[in-house]
């Protein structure tokens, strides 16, 4: 165990780090500009930071010493982990944290957040084993 908690400290930290952001009362998030909130800078920090995280997941996942139906199924625990947190960040924000409402669109941009990685790595291995 000790071993996949040192394998996946980062993306560990990262998802406390999504935690921390998406869970915060909507009166403690900085206002933006008008002009720049019509632009929806939100979706494109969603794409981010799920992005960063799959990346992270992935990479924790397919290092040795890891539980072999993890390695083996990497992109598959990577995406199936962030779809859920990405849904149930959603859910909690316009069920119980104050000031913030659920949005199918962040939802969606979670999603292609880590879709964007998934592909891009496999790209990079397929890509690489020719």
């Amino acid at each position: 165990m000790t071993i996949f908690l040192r394998n996946n400290r980062w993306s560990i930290v990262w998802g406390i780090f999504i935690l921390i952001l998406t869970l915060m009362p909507g009166n403690a998030i900085p206002r933006v500009p008008i002009w720049i909130d019509r632009l929806h800078p939100d979706k494109l920090v969603h794409l981010f930071i799920f992005m960063v995280f799959s990346f992270l997941l992935i990479k924790g996942f397919v290092k040795p010493g890891n539980p072999g139906f993890v390695r083996d199924f990497a992109m598959i625990w990577a995406i199936i982990i962030s779809i859920f947190i990405g849904g149930a960040t959603e859910l909690l924000q316009g069920w119980v944290i104050p000031l913030r409402t659920a949005d199918w669109k962040d939802f969606f941009a979670d999603t292609f957040g880590t879709m964007v990685a998934v592909i891009a790595l496999w790209a990079h291995e397929f890509l690489a084993s020719e």
